[in-house]
């Protein structure tokens, strides 16, 4: 069979080579790829979602599969669907879920699902007034998508209101900021939790462990993510049990009862477990419609079912009937990212701020045949020279039998890679 898909990012080169490696699969194309995704499957330049069914239906695309939020947003599920070309991703109205924070809030506090306190501002300055009455630290969420970025954690009354004029009078994050979603900042352990639905049974994944600051000891700005790996450290039967029972079977049979929603493909659940008189609330911070990044590189390689056997699951509501396997050897994932550089006027501070592109990638080639290299921000260039294009640039994947010995390698192979200003947090696995 012939899969498409949709993406240009590490997580959607690590959903390319899965599915490179499926038996049932023929031909990976992806859209629209970068300088490492085509080493893998054959990269098409389509810009629109309906250059993307344009091109599904000419070639007989038999899945597609959707990697980013924002096509999902924009509505290519519905697109796919209306023209009878099968899709895995949710529709529109279900995509709300992530592309509005401000929806999905008041939707889970309807349906009782465990969520900080908050209130939604479309007026600056009625936020401000919130921000000073409440008398808690807050973190202040752009309600549209802003690439993992649009959360800004608050340590006191001034970064809140600092944080406001940002996102509702700068916009710093464009349109994602006509509103904003503030909550009471919490404290516990957080959780990446990620799910196959079929809009009625849900079946759980590992979980990974991210990380999303940008320096090292979670210091720094967020960032769509610098690591991750998995197995999780403390995530047991029972907390999984708890997490399904009061958060996400709620939430797809809630959305299916109360508003019509039927949500098909991957549920993220970005989640923070506080211990309340002796027991666990998983309280929902986000939720992401699709699989995480860079959380997607070490769930995947874990992943021993055929993803085609899950897909083909949720397309006909039979997910009832797959059990997913999993490799139980830990998976480590290193981000090396686009750094601090010189520029002709003055410096560039490095990615998640300002940085520079197109500087030539050395040394990927030596990276022992046992790791995975993802690619998120690269191309080649007119010289056939691999270049870097992202803030993010590329990740190693690394395996072991213990976290240690994954992480000791994953080290060791990224020191064979270069390019100017090149970074990578170094405690990544350092539990």
């Amino acid at each position: 069979m012939k899969v498409l898909v949709i993406g240009s990012g590490g997580r959607d080169h690590a959903i390319a080579w899965k599915f490179r490696n499926s038996p049932r699969v023929s031909r990976v194309y992806v859209a629209h790829g970068n300088g490492g995704i085509a080493r893998t499957a054959e990269c098409v330049n389509l810009k629109t979602i309906e250059e993307m069914a344009d091109f599904a239906r000419k070639e007989r695309i038999d899945l597609t599969f959707v990697g980013p939020e924002k096509p999902l947003s924009a509505g290519i599920a519905d697109l796919f669907q209306a023209r009878g070309l099968p899709i895995i991703g949710p529709d529109s109205k279900a995509s709300r879920l992530e592309s509005s924070k401000c929806d999905a809030k008041t939707m889970m506090r309807e349906l009782g699902i465990p969520v900080p306190e908050f209130e939604n501002f479309s007026d600056p300055d009625k936020a401000r007034d919130y921000i000073r009455s409440v008398g808690y630290p807050v973190v202040v969420k752009a309600d549209g998508l802003a690439a993992g970025k649009g959360s800004l954690v608050c340590d006191s009354v001034g970064e809140a209101e600092e944080a406001v004029r940002q996102i509702m009078e700068e916009r710093v994050f464009g349109d994602a900021g006509q509103r904003v979603d503030i909550e009471k900042r919490l404290y516990g352990r957080e959780l990446s939790f990620f799910c196959f639905t079929d809009g009625y049974t849900i079946v759980p994944m590992v979980a990974a462990q991210d990380y999303k600051r940008a320096r090292e000891n979670d210091e720094g700005k967020n960032t769509g993510g610098m690591g991750s790996y998995s197995p999780h450290p403390w995530l047991d039967d029972s907390l999984v049990k708890t997490i399904m029972s009061k958060v996400a079977e709620p939430l797809i049979n809630g959305v299916r009862e109360k508003y019509g929603i039927v949500y098909r493909g991957v549920l993220y659940l970005g989640l923070m477990l506080v211990e309340e008189e002796k027991e666990v609330i998983p309280y929902v911070l986000e939720i992401n419609i699709r699989l995480g990044d860079p959380e997607a590189q070490v769930i995947l390689p874990r992943l021993r079912t055929d993803l085609v056997d899950i897909s083909e699951a949720i397309l006909t509501g039979r997910l009832s009937e797959i059990k997913p396997e999993w490799d139980p050897a830990y998976r480590l994932c290193l981000i090396a990212t686009s750094g601090k550089t010189k520029g002709k006027k003055g410096w560039y501070k490095g990615y998640p701020d300002r940085y520079k592109i197109g500087l030539p990638i050395e040394g990927v080639e030596n990276i022992d045949p046992s790791c995975l290299v993802f690619h998120s921000g690269t191309e080649v260039d007119s010289s056939g020279r691999l270049v870097t294009t992202g803030g993010r640039v590329l990740c190693i994947v690394s395996s072991g039998s213990t976290l240690g010995e994954a992480r000791q390698k994953g080290l060791a192979e990224m020191e064979k890679v270069g390019f100017e200003g090149i970074y990578y947090r170094k405690d990544i696995g350092l539990e």
